[in-house]
């Protein structure tokens, strides 16, 4: 897949720097004099690196920033600027800033920082992986040093996460990319079934079995071989998968010749293998086998910052899939969407754009119709503890959003507090007040305003009074605290 470098460089030293990666890199670069003319262009199947040169004339970077993020969805930003604190540099990599190098240029640091900006574009273009959050980049930065390994990798994650797509990423950065990728459900097929997927059958073994097949282990020699949902596969089969993974070899199902496959297996599992291991359900030996590394794929919950990039990503791909000409999605809805908890992951996410794309009567998708949709998917999820009424108001609809959080958080501040008291008696007495309060009144049933004052006034305390950090705390936008905060005469 072809990868592009973009630049809008003044400067001459900095122009040639990015050059020489470009030709080392075997990379086409593009230099724009302006902002117009390079929006003008078609994002490459591969993605692009955008490079802004902010020490003379592209100082309004966030801007131009903000400027491509409504046009593309694969590019990796790495801004020349002037000194910042690390605090500064760390608030803008949300807002779309991956790799900012401070001038005058240290050649030898920017050389290393600048190519791993590449390696991450080309995983995440390769992978088709969307997003920027620190928890994301976090998983990223362990797949890029564990892929050009032959190490097994167990990838753990709730459904929904990609798992998928992160195996892929893994086999696609490494050695064995030239070769097959092979992936199986092992909780999709039953015993028999799965042993023949994974290592074959010959013609006669069994009935049905009218030629000879070639399993998974074969047909993935000298790539990768992915299995999905490990923690579901039978002892049984969790003996004869050791036995390959120790010797390399293994029979066909009716077969009595030994074949032998070089393969790197990858696992995945959405459950706990430990805890399995514990009980007797997953085999201790072969779990540390496919263990070598673990990783972690964060939910999405997690990384409410890449949600509106999924938005547009999925509004897009949608409308070009189904023939519609839906452009947009309103700022409100956005939020929305950012609030909800998405049990389902990005899988949902991506479900309910598609849905939402397929029924929209206009070009713009809208805060009503997103809202409409959420109502329903909290109706049938059954991970909800409180019941959810369709004739809500918009005003109850975000407060039923973040009810849980909510709730969570406003009883780990309640026995923080209690913690603290105990423990510095009079010294922590401006908290004693609070407790009390809380204490006060803790048989007593409440309606979801007060829960949801209560928690905000936590939050609050707990941040200090900075309303920045009490709402990312609460999960939910400045906006929407600040409204509350004035409905409930907190100011």
């Amino acid at each position: 897949m072809a990868m592009e470098i973009w630049a809008l460089i003044e400067d001459e030293k900095i122009g040639s720097l990015v050059e020489d990666v470009a030709v080392e890199e075997g990379l086409t670069l593009r230099r724009f004099g302006s902002v117009a003319e390079a929006i003008n262009h078609v994002e490459p199947e591969g993605g692009l690196i955008l490079v802004i040169d902010a020490t003379v004339k592209f100082g309004n970077y966030l801007t131009i920033i903000r400027r491509f993020q409504r046009n593309y969805f694969g590019f990796e930003t790495v801004v020349f600027g002037k000194e910042k604190p690390p605090e500064v540099i760390e608030r803008e990599m949300e807002r779309g800033v991956d790799l900012y190098i401070e001038c005058p240029v240290n050649d030898e640091e920017f050389y290393i920082r600048f190519k791993h900006a590449v390696s991450m574009r080309r995983l995440k273009g390769s992978a088709g992986i969307i997003g920027r959050s620190k928890p994301l980049v976090q998983m990223l930065e362990t797949v890029l040093r564990v892929a050009p390994t032959e190490v097994s990798v167990l990838i753990e994650g709730e459904s929904g996460t990609g798992k998928e797509v992160t195996a892929r990423g893994i086999h696609l950065m490494s050695k064995r990319s030239k070769g097959p990728f092979e992936a199986v459900n092992c909780g999709a097929f039953a015993e028999g079934v799965l042993e023949s997927e994974l290592f074959g059958h010959e013609r006669g073994s069994f009935t049905g079995a009218v030629a000879r097949k070639q399993g998974l282990f074969e047909r993935a020699n000298g790539g990768t071989l992915f299995l999905d949902e490990v923690g579901e596969m039978s002892l049984n089969m969790q003996v004869k998968l050791l036995r390959v993974i120790e010797t390399g070899e293994f029979l066909r199902v009716g077969g009595s010749e030994k074949i032998t496959s070089d393969v790197r297996l990858l696992a995945a599992t959405n459950r706990e293998l430990e805890s399995s291991v514990e009980k007797g359900e997953f085999r201790k030996d072969l779990y540390y086998r496919l263990k070598v590394v673990k990783l972690t794929i964060p939910p999405l919950r997690a990384r409410p910052v890449d949600i509106p990039m999924l938005i547009n990503y999925f509004i897009d791909r949608s409308s070009r899939r189904h023939g519609k000409r839906v452009r947009g999605i309103e700022k409100e809805a956005v939020e929305l969407m950012v609030n909800y908890p998405w049990p389902g992951n990005v899988r949902e996410l991506s479900n309910v754009i598609d849905n939402l794309v397929v029924l929209s009567s206009g070009n713009t998708i809208t805060y009503g119709e997103v809202e409409i949709r959420l109502k329903e998917r909290m109706v049938q999820s059954v991970s909800f503890d409180l019941p959810v009424h369709v004739e809500k108001s918009r005003e109850e609809m975000e407060r039923e959003l973040i009810l849980n959080s909510l709730l969570s958080l406003h009883n780990d501040v309640k026995e923080i507090l209690q913690i603290l008291k105990g423990a510095q008696g009079q010294a922590v007495s401006r908290w004693g007040s609070i407790v009390e309060v809380s204490d006060a009144h803790a048989n007593e049933p409440k309606d979801l305003e007060s829960l949801e004052r209560d928690a905000i006034i936590d939050a609050l305390v707990a941040n200090g009074g900075n309303r920045k950090k009490a709402a990312k705390q609460l999960g939910i936008s400045e906006r929407t605290l600040y409204r509350r905060i004035k409905d409930y005469n907190l100011k």
